[in-house]
């Protein structure tokens, strides 16, 4: 499910074939996931770097930006 969700945000159909799941029933569970609070959610290792990579040069504003349209509060982030 992680490989779904923000920073990574996989490809429906690629992970379908790779799982054996049909896309609507990965649909569904992604907008399950999604409406959860971030903090709630299971970013991969893999995904979790990559948001630090990410965000790492970015200022204020920009991370702001970042974090709002992959649905994470800045005070989340720094929770983990």
């Amino acid at each position: 499910m992680a490989r779904l969700l923000p920073p990574e945000s996989a490809a429906l159909e690629v992970v379908a074939r790779e799982i054996g799941v049909s896309t609507e029933t990965l649909e569904r569970w992604r907008s399950d996931e999604l409406a959860r609070p971030a903090l709630e959610r299971n970013w991969t290792a893999a995904a979790r770097m990559e948001a630090v990579i990410a965000t790492a040069a970015m200022d204020e504003s920009a991370r702001s930006a970042w974090c709002r349209e992959h649905g994470v509060y800045q005070s989340e982030s720094r929770a983990r």
